[in-house]
């Protein structure tokens, strides 16, 4: 009888092997298939993504005919061992898998909803009922990715074999990336429904920024802008220099004791008005505080704040095409927003044009890009997404809001101007100017030299050149400007071996920073070095290998500045591949990771 009772579980397992086997062979089908419509809905080509969703399901409905030839003998087959996880592991990747469809569906109806152009579709204005219908797909697809994430966890830990083993590893390890992407989108989305007044009208404080500040992103804001947002319609309220609210506010200030370092070291010192309280990398704190301003003065409340730069208009014009400016006879596009800005705004120094007029252009323009981006048509929604996020992305657009939907979305995806938290080795420059206003003629070089020790701890030094390449005039007196270096988490500053300090700045995302003076006379250069000591620089990789990972970040709206990079590793380690560039251009942040080993 046991041997009987032997020869069953045997026969069970053999057969329930050779089932789950030709069920996971079905797996890989499937899975490849789900990789190519993952890949089909990145690049929105829907179709195929389509097709491939479809085939997937085919695939997996004949996963699900192999598991079905089982029938009564499955619960006998999870007795026997090694077979057992092998039914489970592939019961499990089937109901994934067809959950991962659904949510692919899902997906490529967002996305459809997001392209397809419908007759008669109202301008971005009209944008609502459109976002209201894709968030429902991706809201359905998140959730669906997630649940299949959930599945997919059960089966850690589990011996697998052959193809069941190979779809568990790529589906699990695609997994989290999917899911947080899903996620993060669908979150995104929700927040843009909350900015562009979804749940009720919404007025926003528009700054456009000077191009010939040091620090384009931190410097005096020339004009702004009140924006309406709600289910009616979007619109551009108003758009006027800077000054007039200056001069229909004057109490409208923060006190220099309390607005910061380039304030209070100023002889008076001197307050905080809208125009400059982005004097810090940290459009956060500076939208908050604009938005307080602007609603104690008694104007119309704002619901938050955004700040752009002409790097960030150019982009606009690129899916747009030219507009005209009718007050100053000027056709712009984007291959020449940026030098007719450094017209307007630096080369009519010499000319009897008052600095009302020059900066007139300015608001003239942004009001006509501003007006011409909320009237885009349906078919260039897309395309404009695109490239606003790609302004975003590269810090020449920055907002905050009071919605805390928003604010949360904005954060994530390191919108909102401030710094990023990131671990390992970091730096960035943060400069405020007194009065050079001649952004393009500066060029910077910096000299990181980065010193490893065993324990993933560092020091480091940095040297920054600030190279003054025009000859003397109003906006160029020197480059005179507070410089706040900010290093990794953790930094502590060596004062023995560094430039003396004015002062230590309060930490930005975990960022500590030191401020100096410097002033690069014209046709002149100046030099600054900070040095400092960090833990944590790098971090332990797999095997005892060890990460140096490096975020060097450059001045938005700018170019010519060089990173030059020298990284030692700790006696006894070497590089495992190649080791990082000696240089870099910082016309782009610098964002790397390279791995040690032993030996």
């Amino acid at each position: 009888m046991l041997l009987l009772a032997l020869v069953a579980v045997v026969g069970i397992g053999a057969f329930a092997a050779v089932t789950t086997a030709a069920a996971a062979r079905e797996a890989q089908h499937a899975k490849a298939s789900l990789l190519r419509a993952e890949a089909r809905l990145s690049a929105r080509d829907l179709g195929p993504a389509r097709d491939e969703l479809t085939a997937a399901d085919g695939r997996l409905r004949e996963m699900k005919a192999h598991l079905d030839r089982l029938g009564p003998l499955t619960p006998l087959a999870k007795l026997v061992p090694v077979v057992r996880s092998q039914v489970i592991a592939v019961e499990t990747i089937q109901s994934s898998g067809v959950v991962l469809t659904s949510a692919g569906l899902d997906l490529a109806d967002a996305a459809e909803g997001l392209l397809e152009t419908r007759a008669g579709e109202s301008p971005i204005s009209g944008a609502l009922v459109r976002l209201r219908e894709v968030n429902a797909s991706l809201a359905r697809g998140a959730a669906s990715v997630r649940t299949a994430a959930a599945q997919l966890e059960d089966l850690e830990g589990r011996w697998l074999i052959g193809p069941v083993a190979d779809a568990r590893d790529v589906l699990a390890g695609r997994m989290p990336d999917l899911e947080r992407q899903v996620t993060s989108a669908a979150e995104g989305l929700d927040a843009l429904i909350w900015f562009a007044g979804g749940e009720g009208d919404r007025r926003y404080l528009f700054l456009s920024q000077n191009p010939d500040e040091i620090r384009p992103t931190g410097g005096f804001i020339g004009t702004y802008g009140l924006i309406s947002m709600g289910p009616g319609a979007f619109a551009l309220d108003r758009f006027e220099p800077i000054h007039v609210f200056l001069q229909r506010h004057p109490t409208a200030v923060v006190p220099a004791a309390e607005a910061g370092s380039p304030f209070r070291f100023v002889n008076p010192p001197r307050a905080m008005s809208l125009a400059n309280v982005n004097s810090t990398p940290d459009f956060a704190a500076a939208g908050r505080r604009a938005v307080d301003l602007w609603n104690g003065a008694g104007e119309p409340a704002v619901d938050g704040a955004f700040s752009v730069t002409p790097a960030f208009m150019a982009r606009i014009l690129e899916v747009l095409g030219p507009v005209d400016v009718p007050d100053y006879g000027e056709r712009v596009t984007a291959a020449n927003i940026i030098e007719r800005f450094d017209f307007y705004t630096d080369e009519l120094e010499d000319l009897a044009i008052t600095n009302v007029e020059r900066k007139g252009f300015v608001a003239s323009l942004a009001e006509v890009v501003m007006d011409r981006l909320l009237a885009a048509p349906a078919n260039r929604w897309q395309a404009l997404g695109d490239a606003m996020a790609a302004g975003f992305d590269a810090r020449e657009a920055m907002a905050w809001s009071t919605d805390e939907v928003v604010a949360q979305a904005l954060a994530n995806r390191n919108w909102d101007g401030t710094l990023p938290e990131v671990e390992g080795d970091f730096f960035y420059n943060g400069e405020w100017s007194y009065a050079a206003k001649f952004n393009r003629g500066i060029r910077r070089t910096f000299d990181h030299h980065v010193q490893l020790r065993d324990d993933g701890s560092a020091r480091i030094t940095t040297t920054m050149v600030v190279a003054n390449t025009r000859e003397r005039s109003p906006f160029n007196p020197g480059t005179l400007s507070y410089v706040t270096l900010y290093g990794p988490a953790g930094a502590v500053l060596d004062p023995a071996a560094s430039d003396p300090p004015v002062s230590e700045e309060p930490a930005v995302a975990g960022h500590p920073g030191w401020g100096w003076f410097v002033n690069a006379p014209p046709l002149g250069r100046v030099t600054l070095r900070a040095t400092w000591t960090a833990e944590d620089i790098t971090r332990p990789g797999p095997g005892g290998t060890r990460d140096y990972s490096l975020t060097f970040l450059g001045v938005p709206d700018h170019t010519g500045d060089v990173l030059n990079l020298r990284v030692e590793p700790p006696p006894g380690w070497r590089w495992q591949g190649d080791p990082p560039p000696a240089q870099f251009s910082l016309d782009d942040d610098v964002r790397g990771s390279w791995r040690l080993v032993r030996g």
